[in-house]
């Protein structure tokens, strides 16, 4: 019986020997002593505080797993530190750069450490200050990255909730507009000019649109009294208006340009023939298609202030017809001048135009300096002295002064009366208006012609220098003016 019963108690010691030499059993039954400290640790860390798992993790032997939990753990430490302290400071950009490496730090924690629901509340008051930065700057697209990452990690705030709405709904505006930005571009870009402005109009009608889907958007969140949604709205009233305004400005220099094609009209020389060359019936019918011409473009300005009523108002339909009464008013004055055949034939060659003045002013000149279009002149094999005329329209009272320029070598002499080709200058005691103190090169000034002159015709001599020669005669507000 002794020894049944001492077989028996050295049996049960021997299994018990036998278990305590196995790995384990029971919860932890198969795993390696390192195993189990990494999961009593990772238990203790969810259960407690990660604090917990430092008794564990310490007895891990192998070096590299050890220093891998460890290092879970030191970077959670850090992560926390960093959370507590900017959410003692008031410096937002430091909030936000402190946000950003805790976050970091807490989402490269593998999934089975819970992050303290004390850390994610902390976590979740930081990332409102570091999101409502990230706005203030104006990375609503980040903004919106860093919502959702919270969001996914730390959960989430009405706060936050109301800031996600806010960058979705703007940024989405940001995606609709761009392209509109583009087809705006395009359009100023049109040749055609109809096409150009109709381009404009789809475009304007497009940034509406952009416009009222961001107001809906954000009325159907509730973030319609939102300062960004505000600001957005106003960027695309923005953009709009300046297309409503870059219309208006094409419209009204398609509308110039018309002006500017009447008095380019009322100044265009007869092609193929020299402007002295020309009979008197050639420079009638010249000025009757002059006539045609200014009339015909007034047609033109007539259908297209009917087609864009909103810019091309009645004052500048009046304005236009000043302009046209006055250029056919000095069309009858020449073709009248013309008429006379007799007379017209001892004044010698006509400059083209016949008429010159401010009031069909060149398009290069400025408000300070104001020049005509020119007339032109041109001869060729002349041996001896040559004569012109032309007929200028300067208002009473005003100083314009009349220059006339010729080729290099040619000298001018001005008259204020028909000398008969020359024939009554010395008999007459005709005299030369030429300022000859204020000539510069080879232009010849006529200071205040409107008081030298006693008609608006004004008559001149070239004695050529080369055989061949040209020149033109030029109103200026003030030669002298300019040469300064």
């Amino acid at each position: 019986m002794k020894i049944n019963s001492f077989l028996k108690t050295w049996v049960i010691i021997s299994l018990i020997l036998f278990l305590s030499g196995c790995t384990s059993f029971g919860e932890y039954a198969g795993m390696t002593k390192d195993e189990i400290a990494v999961a009593k640790g990772i238990k203790a860390w969810n259960e407690n505080e990660p604090a917990a798992a430092m008794g564990f993790w310490n007895k891990i032997e192998e070096p590299e797993l050890k220093s891998k939990y460890m290092q879970y753990l030191s970077d959670y430490e850090t992560a926390s530190k960093l959370l507590q302290e900017a959410a003692t400071i008031e410096d937002s950009d430091r909030i936000l750069e402190s946000y950003d490496k805790a976050y970091l730090l807490l989402y490269n924690l593998p999934s089975e450490l819970k992050i303290p629901e004390q850390d994610k509340t902390l976590a979740l008051h930081v990332a409102e200050i570091s999101i409502e930065r990230y706005m203030q700057l104006g990375k609503l697209r980040t903004t919106k990255k860093v919502v959702q990452n919270t969001k996914d990690l730390f959960g989430t705030t009405p706060k936050i909730d109301e800031m996600q709405k806010i960058s979705e709904v703007v940024t989405a505006s940001w995606d609709r507009v761009a392209p509109v930005d583009t087809v705006a571009k395009k359009a100023i870009a049109v040749e055609d000019f109809d096409d150009r402005i109709k381009s404009i109009e789809i475009a304007i009608s497009k940034y509406d649109k952009t416009n009222s889907i961001l107001i809906d958007e954000a009325n159907k969140l509730g973030v319609s009294d939102s300062s960004f949604v505000k600001t957005e709205s106003l960027r695309i009233k923005r953009r709009q208006q300046n297309l409503f305004i870059e219309r208006e400005k094409q419209l009204r220099n398609q509308a110039y340009m018309y002006k500017e094609l009447a008095g380019k009209e009322f100044a265009r020389v007869p092609s193929g023939k020299n402007p002295g060359n020309l009979s008197l019936k050639e420079l009638l019918d010249h000025y009757e298609s002059v006539k045609e011409g200014i009339s015909r473009i007034y047609d033109e300005v007539k259908a297209f202030s009917e087609k864009y009523p909103d810019v091309m108002d009645e004052d500048f339909m009046v304005e236009l017809q000043s302009y046209k009464d006055e250029l056919n008013d000095k069309i009858a004055k020449v073709i009248e001048e013309i008429k006379k055949a007799e007379e017209i034939a001892s004044r010698g060659k006509v400059v083209m135009p016949v008429m010159i003045g401010l009031f069909n002013p060149d398009p290069s000149s400025s408000k300070d300096s104001k020049k005509s279009r020119p007339a032109k002149f041109s001869a060729e094999k002349v041996k001896k002295a040559d004569y012109w005329w032309g007929m200028v329209a300067i208002p009473p009272g005003e100083m314009n002064d009349l220059v006339i320029t010729v080729t290099s070598g040619c000298s001018v002499r001005v008259f204020p009366v028909n000398t008969k080709s020359g024939k009554l200058i010395k008999k007459n005691k005709i005299p030369d208006l030429v300022n000859r103190a204020y000539r510069v090169g080879n232009s010849w000034p006529v200071l205040n012609a409107g008081a030298l002159l006693p008609t608006d015709k004004y008559f001149f001599e070239v004695t050529p220098g080369p055989e061949n020669y040209s020149g033109e005669v030029v109103v200026y507000s003030s030669f002298i003016a300019r040469l300064r």
